[in-house]
């Protein structure tokens, strides 16, 4: 069975998420991991910094915190009666990411669903610090995060922004691949060159991405001497595309201070679901 994590806030948007992802697994069967951390007065399991409460206020919040989980998996269990779908909640005092990397040993989760604002017209919303703080320390599990007030209408068209700038191995698009199979949706590789030309590198990483593809429908888009964000944004709304997915590297420390990794600037124009791949080395 497959197994997805589902992160929540009880917010609207993650609510909205949870939504996407069993309808776009309602064939399918799939346990949905729905997953829940919470502070008290500070606390987290494990804090160095804050003094745990007394033990009654740390039941309370647990109580709370299941009690509203148990509340959203009473609702799509109804509603998701005719499917092949399980679900569990798990409510965790922890720090975010550590909740997380439990779960991945634990369950060994497809994909991480993670609900965002979406286009808010306050750039510094559209995607909020825990997705980023996810999408920067999750490595080795894919994130699809969920723009507000989306639905699923089906994976139509994939497109795929690459670089060439990295040697990529078959396990880097395993999950792409997958998806685009399931739904007969074709992958559009883009690339922005902001300077114009591709590399004798990049030719050379290009066909390597070509042969990991061959069992897919795609094909080669290229834009020139437009910023790389822009141009994804306006490839994508030009044709309606359904889901834009891009491998994440390693950033180091010069790196980080020189460049934005590409799911930040991607904030900026969130109206499209984004699919967060990463690559198996990330020496």
């Amino acid at each position: 069975m497959k197994k997805i994590l589902f992160l929540t806030d009880f917010s609207e948007n993650s609510l909205n998420a949870l939504k996407f992802a069993i309808d776009a697994n309602k064939e399918e069967h799939c346990e949905f991991i729905m997953l829940h951390t919470y502070e008290v007065n500070g606390y987290v399991e494990g804090s160095k910094f804050e003094a745990a409460p007394i033990q009654s206020k740390l039941e309370e919040a647990k109580e709370k915190a299941e009690s509203a989980l148990n509340k959203i998996k009473n609702h799509f269990e109804i509603e998701s009666s005719q499917t092949k779908h399980n679900f569990t909640t798990i409510s965790r005092n922890y720090e975010l990411i550590d909740a997380i990397n439990e779960q991945l040993r634990k369950n060994t989760p497809e994909v991480i669903i993670i609900g965002t604002q979406g286009s808010t017209g306050r750039y510094e919303l559209d995607f909020g610090s825990n997705t980023i703080a996810i999408m920067e320390n999750i490595k080795n599990c894919p994130i699809l995060a969920i723009p507000r007030n989306e639905r699923f209408t089906g994976f139509n068209e994939i497109v795929l922004a690459n670089g060439y700038k990295l040697k990529y191995e078959a396990k880097d698009f395993e999950y792409l691949i997958n998806l685009s199979k399931k739904h007969n949706a074709p992958i559009r590789v883009l690339h922005i060159s902001e300077t114009g030309g591709l590399s004798p590198f990049q030719e050379e990483n290009k066909t390597v991405v070509n042969n990991i593809l061959s069992e897919t429908t795609h094909t080669y888009h290229l834009l020139e001497h437009v910023k790389v964000p822009v141009g994804i944004y306006c490839f994508s709304e030009s044709r309606n595309s359904d889901l834009i997915s891009f491998v994440n590297k390693k950033y180091n420390f010069i790196e980080k201070l020189l460049f934005k990794p590409l799911y930040k600037n991607l904030g900026n124009y969130a109206k499209i679901p984004i699919l967060v791949l990463h690559r198996t080395n990330q020496g």
